[in-house]
């Protein structure tokens, strides 16, 4: 029989989370992230029969394999094969009877049941982490921040064994604090103290490592996630749940936020903000004015600061926007919906579209500058491919709405001029040709409309012309002397020049 680590008693106590504590609701606002997977004797997914051993079975441990081993009930076996560095974890009363001496363990194969490889589990796996945000219908994260974030709290939960695969890449993991078997860590050197174990070492393994950052997020705004650098190694575990490849998604025109391993339906949003922004106030404002609807139903949203990043289709005034902010932080809101076909989408496009609206109206009152959307969709589609920031959108088409307005105004003067319905009196501007007459006779200021027959004067632009018509007019004997002192012709009608 294989050699077995030390059995424990009993575990070091119930680990409490702070969400049940009213004391600490006014500590900064924190993720909590609890690790699924568990290597419990009692778990039928850890065996190969999906069942717990019985009496009539020979519990199989790899001899090869490190394991931690939570036992939480008395269990009789036929037999067992044990690991050669592992332990088994015994609750309060739990233990092994004693196995029966008259048969051989290795005689009878049909009943060996085999423990899986315990290996198998990795850190950078989102399918192995539950977050306090997946509690709510309406809210999900996207696979980058899936797994624990720097800033997060971690829990291992008590009563559990496990272990995990901590990457290959030899990464440093940052975390806001940890929870194994209900003890809390706050600092390195108690953390570090705990991983240098056996049961530490059987627990972790892998060349990547743990570390405390003790400091909280008090930035209202957020904070980003810091998974920057391992989404290759996120989506590497996602695709290998999914066979490889990320499914085919049921809209046209799919979008990629960033973060996500694999395109989504629905609408992604960037928000500008300043220093007046609450990332909390204002994801609970978007949960109770829009997400809460019936109109709403089956809408989830993520929300986060995200280092801006060109993944989204889009061209003009949204590239514009993101060359000028290649260096900032934006808040990313994605919104999806459950919809199948060709409504996959746009449950959440409808609901994008009303925050727009209230980003343009209500938006500054809650430290939102503009926001810059993309919609799933053909590429045919109203909703589309091309992002607007609303605020300018807004101010471009009331300019455009009042230069229409006057075009239209001036059109219809001039049809009811044309009509003889309103007439148009020029102004008497003076004019090259203008003959200057005395002062005395200026008390008639009558003059002659070109518009009702007179002849136009000559062109300005030959002088000689223009005296030799003077002069023929004086020397005709039928020209009569006009005693009118302001006498021109209006160049805004002239017709013949």
């Amino acid at each position: 029989m294989a050699r077995t680590g030390v059995a424990r008693e009993s575990l070091q106590g119930w680990y409490k989370s702070p969400q049940r504590h009213p004391e600490q609701a006014e500590v900064s606002v924190a993720v909590y992230k609890e690790w699924i997977p568990n290597t419990n004797f009692e778990d039928a997914s850890n065996w190969d029969k999906n069942r717990t051993p019985s009496e009539t079975d020979i519990a199989m441990f790899d001899s090869n394999k490190m394991v931690s081993v939570y036992v939480g009930s008395t269990h009789v076996l036929t037999g067992a094969h044990l690991p050669l560095d592992g332990e088994f974890i015994l609750a309060p009363g739990a233990g092994f009877a004693a196995f029966d001496g008259a048969s051989d363990p290795s005689s009878d194969s049909d009943h060996n049941i085999h423990f899986l490889n315990a290996d198998r589990y990795s850190w950078y796996d989102p399918s192995l982490w539950h977050t306090d945000l997946e509690d709510s219908d309406h809210l999900f994260s996207v696979d980058a921040e899936r797994i624990p974030c720097r800033q997060d709290d971690v829990i291992f939960p008590p009563e559990t064994s496990f272990r995990v695969d901590l990457g290959a890449g030899g990464r440093t993991i940052s975390l806001h604090s940890i929870s194994i078997l209900g003890q809390k860590f706050n600092t390195d050197q108690e953390l570090a103290a705990y991983l240098a174990s056996s049961t530490g070492k059987l627990q972790f393994h892998g060349a990547g490592s743990l570390r405390l950052a003790p400091d909280p997020c008090e930035d209202p705004s957020g904070c980003e996630c810091g998974n920057d650098e391992v989404v290759a190694w996120i989506c590497a575990s996602v695709l290998q749940t999914s066979g490889g490849r990320c499914p085919k998604p049921a809209c046209q025109g799919a979008l990629k936020p960033v973060g996500q391993c694999c395109e989504i339906c629905g609408a992604v949003l960037f928000l500008n903000y300043t220093q007046a922004f609450d990332l909390h106030q204002y994801k609970q404002r978007l949960l109770q004015t829009f997400l809460d609807l019936p109109q709403a139903s089956g809408v989830r949203m993520a929300m986060s600061k995200v280092r801006w990043a060109p993944t989204l289709r889009g061209s003009g005034h949204m590239a514009r926007r993101r060359r000028q902010a290649e260096t900032m932080t934006q808040i990313q809101l994605v919104l999806t919906d459950d919809g199948a076909g060709p409504e996959a989408g746009r449950a959440a496009i409808d609901v994008a579209q009303t925050i727009l609206i209230d980003v343009a109206e209500q938006g500054a009152a809650f430290g939102v500058l503009w926001g810059d959307v993309e919609f799933s969709g053909s590429s045919g589609s109203t909703a589309g491919q091309t992002g607007t920031s609303l605020t300018s959108g807004l101010v471009t088409g009331m300019a455009i709405a009042l230069v229409l307005g006057l075009m239209v105004l001036l059109g219809g003067l001039l049809l009811l001029h044309r009509t003889g319905r309103v007439r148009l009196w020029p102004l008497p501007i003076p004019t090259l040709w203008q003959r200057s007459e005395p002062a005395s006779d200026r008390g008639n200021q009558s003059f002659d409309n070109p518009i009702f027959g007179n002849p136009a004067p000559p062109s300005v632009l030959d002088p000689d012309l223009a005296v030799k018509v003077v002069s023929e007019e004086a020397s005709s004997p039928t020209s009569t002397t006009r005693t009118s002192g302001s006498c021109f012709p209006n160049p805004l009608f002239e017709t013949d020049i």
